[in-house]
């Protein structure tokens, strides 16, 4: 079965940026669809609201430079592709990062997800809250972890 549709998970910061050159390095050379999704994490907002951490205001506030950011970082990722002529989409979701990454895959018959490194552990309660852990274990297709910046990039300069 072809690889026909991938899902590159993305949070807006370099490493991030990193991952995606990866996923358009691979959409490339097997000439998928990529699907660039940007997550606003709105239940932490809320959970920090309820735990009295942020006002309202401050939760507004937040989540609109979360918004602008994220729609900043996904108008760059839109501009590579068409650079490197990938045919990617955009997209800006809301709520639960690991649940709407995998809700979108599922709707959007995603072959392979595709994300960033883990971040270190803690504790055990990590594996339950840290949304790349979860996408990992809960996704019903293959998923990719990016490591190493500098093979990524003279993969990348390759296409």
């Amino acid at each position: 079965m072809p690889i026909r549709n991938i899902l590159v998970a993305l949070a807006g910061s370099g490493a991030s940026f990193i991952t995606f050159k990866y996923a358009l390095y691979i959409s490339k050379l097997l000439n998928a669809k990529l699907f660039a999704i940007y997550v606003i994490d709105e239940k932490t907002l809320t959970d920090l609201l309820k735990a009295n951490v942020f006002v309202q205001k401050e939760v507004e506030e937040y989540k609109k430079d979360l918004e602008n950011q994220g729609n900043s970082f996904l108008e760059r990722v839109k501009n590579l592709s068409q650079q490197k002529d990938v045919d990617c989409r955009a997209v800006l979701l809301k709520g639960s990062v690991h649940d709407e990454i995998l809700n979108f895959a599922e709707k959007e018959s995603i072959d392979l997800i595709i994300i960033g490194e883990l971040k270190e552990l803690f504790s055990r309660k990590d594996i339950f809250y840290q949304p790349e852990e979860r996408i990992l274990r809960d996704a019903k297709c293959p998923v990719i972890i990016v490591k190493n910046q500098d093979l990524v990039e003279r993969l990348f300069k390759e296409i």
